[in-house]
């Protein structure tokens, strides 16, 4: 993954709204990835978190919790939203998005908070 800009500490109020702007480049596609390239290969729903420094979702070369496992290897997001949710109430996740499932791994996304 990479990092853009640099991290800082916000000083905006949780009251105050706040935009997001995420841009997902697909590079897994059968030219790049030619053995055993799924017959339908798809991506699964995308979970956003904005957070504190004190939260974090996962880590290259850490454990995995439940949830990113889940969704790595069953592309499930409950586990995960439920995990992201438990950290809002401690407060170091402000809000989160569920992306709209991609039906082809070579279409593009576009997500937007969703209000239940």
């Amino acid at each position: 993954y990479e990092i853009v800009g640099t991290p800082q500490i916000s000083d905006v109020s949780r009251t105050v709204p706040a935009g997001y702007s995420i841009t997902f480049t697909n590079r897994w596609t059968e030219d790049n990835h030619p053995y055993e390239y799924p017959s339908r290969a798809h991506w699964s729903d995308f979970v956003y978190a904005s957070h504190s420094a004190n939260y974090q979702m996962w880590c290259n070369g850490c454990l995995a919790s439940a949830g990113v496992e889940s969704i790595a290897e069953e592309g499930q997001t409950g586990t995960l939203i439920e995990e992201i949710e438990d950290e809002q109430v401690q407060g170091t996740v402000l809000d989160q998005v569920l992306g709209l499932f991609i039906p082809r791994a070579t279409d593009g996304s576009a997500s937007s908070p969703r209000k239940d």
